[in-house]
């Protein structure tokens, strides 16, 4: 027997040691295969267009084979997907209602709104008019995003009714208006099981990742100090959303965002039942000690997961996306003197176009949070050194 691992994610030399000795069978997107362990696994099936019905009847024929025990995955476009073929073909696992509420954004607030959990206003939009209805009833500004969308891909803020009157929906996929709402964003990250949060550790931005997204500003976050009583709020909000919603029936990595407004309330933005993206792995691991990574393979392999490790340091990270214009300097390292690891890939010379999503990224630095330390000053540190550094000529 063996497990069915459906992969997006730059992992694959790590999977082997996290679940030693298990039969593997993988169907991997081609830009996340990297270089695979050689005889690691019992098949691989490299795709190009990962996201095609294709790779879904692939998936198929290799569960009819009636050697797959387990269907794994870790990344957002797979949710729904691997949830559907275990029901298709009789595995355990999460099931697609319980995937579909942490996928489809207007089913995830509609479930959180049942259950008395705060949600900014939200209704299926098709095209300007429905756009316009929905202002008149709730006011400008406004936010449109595709249902099932990742990464703030497709997402726009509209200011004024000029900009509701010119919107225009790409046809065939879902899209939201929903409320525009000001503050900061907090993201929470764990693990938990069967409607119960195992660990959360909770963090917050310094931009909204819209901003990322459209302004190409840096996406930085740091975690909080656990006696910060923002941080006490947001691991009870996170407890709530995930008792309200169809259990995962596995142990499985969470990743909860949730706008603070300006009248210091807590708003759910969304939570998805994978690990975050950018680095928050990273970061969580070097705080916890748990990978959340291996931990969700793990749990949906049906095997014992790491608990979490108590006394280290809290840590924060950031992605600095490119902008529009010619990068003229990229820094080759980063004197501060908290920093972790930094990662500079980006290429000198050349005209970028742009952030395409809010993980876009020409560098990356992961850094060490001190006891007590003001969360958002650090990350404002980080920006400066970041803005001298970088230098760009249009």
């Amino acid at each position: 027997m063996a497990l069915l691992l459906l992969n997006r994610r730059p992992i694959l030399d790590r999977v082997p040691a996290w679940l030693p000795g298990a039969s593997l069978i993988v169907v991997t997107d081609r830009s996340a295969a990297g270089s695979l362990p050689t005889g690691d696994f019992v098949r691989t099936e490299i795709v190009d267009d990962y996201t095609s019905p294709r790779v879904d009847r692939l998936i198929d024929a290799v569960c009819a084979t009636g050697r797959i025990e387990r269907v794994l995955t870790t990344a957002e476009s797979d949710v729904v997907r691997a949830a559907q073929a275990r029901e298709r073909h009789g595995l355990p696992g999460q099931r697609t209602a319980s995937a579909l509420a942490f996928r489809d954004k207007l089913r995830m607030r509609r479930l959180a709104a049942q259950h008395g959990i705060a949600v900014p206003a939200a209704a299926v939009a098709r095209n300007a008019g429905d756009i316009a209805d929905f202002v008149r009833a709730h006011g400008l500004p406004v936010v449109v995003k595709p249902a099932d969308g990742a990464g703030s891909v497709g997402v726009r803020v509209l200011h004024d009714n000029r900009a509701v009157r010119s919107c225009v929906l790409p046809p065939g996929r879902t899209h939201l208006v929903e409320r525009f709402m000001p503050g900061t964003v907090c993201h929470v990250d764990g693990l938990m099981s069967e409607g119960a949060v195992l660990h959360a550790v909770p963090s917050r931005y310094l931009h909204p990742n819209l901003a990322t997204a459209t302004d190409g500003v840096p996406s930085i976050s740091g975690m909080l100090p656990p006696r910060d009583p923002l941080a006490h709020r947001l691991e009870e909000a996170t407890a709530a959303v995930v008792a309200a919603f169809p259990p995962v029936a596995a142990t499985t990595a969470f990743h909860a965002e949730f706008f603070h407004t300006p009248e210091d309330t807590l708003v759910l933005c969304e939570i998805a039942c994978r690990p975050g993206g950018c680095g928050i792995v990273e970061a969580h691991e070097l705080a916890t000690g748990v990978n959340l990574y291996a931990a969700q393979l793990r749990g949906q392999a049906g095997l014992p997961v790491s608990d979490r490790k108590p006394g280290r340091p809290r840590h924060g990270w950031a992605w600095f996306p490119p902008l529009p214009a010619v990068l003229e300097h990229l820094p080759e390292s980063c004197p501060l003197p908290y920093a972790h690891r930094f990662a500079a890939y980006g290429e000198t010379g050349v005209r970028h176009d742009g952030p395409r999503s809010s993980t876009d990224s020409i560098a990356e630095l992961v850094f060490r949070l001190d006891e007590g330390e003001d969360v958002a000053g650090r990350l404002r540190e980080v920006e400066r050194w970041w803005s001298r550094e970088a230098r760009w000529a249009a």
